[in-house]
């Protein structure tokens, strides 16, 4: 007796399953991480190229319509606008008097007393003169003008995101040197495959859940992208709230969760745990049949929710998917 050797006790593993039924997902979600942004949001820069002598404002702060945000070096404008002005004066004087010789040489003419010929000059005369005026004044309107581009003025009521440049800076034509969003900010962006543009076009319900707390808010369509973004090829969607509250605000930039809720129109799409998925040889699950974990081999669709993937080849109504414990199995063992 002393001498018998010890029977191993056989290990029997316990694990959690999900059975495949043919009535399961008629309606599923689908979940995409969203980001709230602005009504509007516009790069204000300046018309011409100059050095920025203010910045009025820092980022954050509330801008009213029509109020300068940032001004340049004007000095050279304002010469030029002082020389454009000083044309205009010298092209009035001149128009204004060949009128007046023109008045006079038709009176003259008309009575006998004047050449065709010196009539004829000063018929030209007033011409030119009225001509020079009208480009002096075209000359004086563009100078100021120019000069008032040397300011940029708020072009709604908003907020300043964020300073692009900073005071001192010389800045090309056309620059960006603010970045201004609407006072109003209520659309959320998100970034949608092309088989989720549909999901989305006939979506049951949509509804937005703030990172920060735990309210759900209803949302609707804005616009969908007709070409996908050029760097992840995903096409941009945005929303915007449904009947949201007057003291309900939020930030540019703050992050939460759009769920789409799709109704499948009697498709049956299979839908398992991301844990349930291992990858040997392409994506795999284990079975429950007999009391054994049977290896199976499927092919995987779209990630739906957080922590659920489609299968659309591999699995039928009645399969018992082992979805705990997977990493501690190997094919065969007996589980229970």
């Amino acid at each position: 007796t002393a001498c018998k050797k010890d029977t191993e006790e056989e290990v029997i593993r316990a694990v959690k399953i999900q059975e495949i039924n043919s009535s399961q997902n008629e309606n599923f979600n689908i979940n995409f991480p969203a980001q709230i942004s602005p009504t509007q949001k516009t790069i204000l820069a300046f018309k011409y190229a100059g050095k920025i002598k203010n910045i009025n404002f820092e980022s954050g702060d509330f801008v009213k319509k029509g109020q300068v945000i940032a001004t340049m070096d004007d000095k050279d404008y304002k010469v030029n606008l002082e020389a454009f002005s000083k044309k205009y004066e010298a092209a009035k004087a001149v128009a204004q008097n060949a009128e007046v010789q023109f008045s006079r040489a038709e009176k003259l003419y008309k009575g006998g007393a004047l050449a065709k010929k010196d009539y004829d000059n000063a018929v030209m005369q007033k011409n030119v003169a009225i001509s020079t005026f009208k480009e002096a004044s075209a000359g004086l309107e563009n100078a100021r003008n120019t000069l008032n581009d040397t300011k940029i003025i708020a072009p709604y009521d908003g907020y300043i995101d964020k300073k692009i440049v900073e005071v001192g800076t010389v800045v090309p034509e056309g620059g960006p040197v603010i970045s201004f969003i609407s006072n109003e900010i209520t659309d959320i962006s998100v970034n949608a495959s092309v088989k989720d543009i549909e999901y989305i076009k006939n979506a049951e319900n949509i509804s937005f859940k703030d990172s920060t707390k735990d309210k759900i808010y209803s949302l609707k369509i804005k616009s969908i992208a007709q070409n996908p973004d050029s760097i992840n090829l995903t096409y941009p969607v945005t929303f915007t709230f449904l009947n949201l509250g007057k003291d309900e605000k939020f930030l540019s930039g703050q992050t939460g969760t759009v769920t789409i809720s799709v109704k499948n129109n009697g498709n049956q799409e299979i839908l398992i745990p991301l844990n349930a998925v291992f990858e040997d040889k392409g994506s795999n699950v284990y079975l429950f049949k007999d009391g054994k974990a049977v290896k199976t081999a499927i092919e995987l669709g779209e990630l739906r929710e957080t922590d659920k993937i489609s299968v659309v080849k591999g699995l039928k109504t009645g399969d018992k998917v082992i979805v705990a414990g997977v990493s501690k199995l190997a094919d065969g063992d007996k589980v229970k």
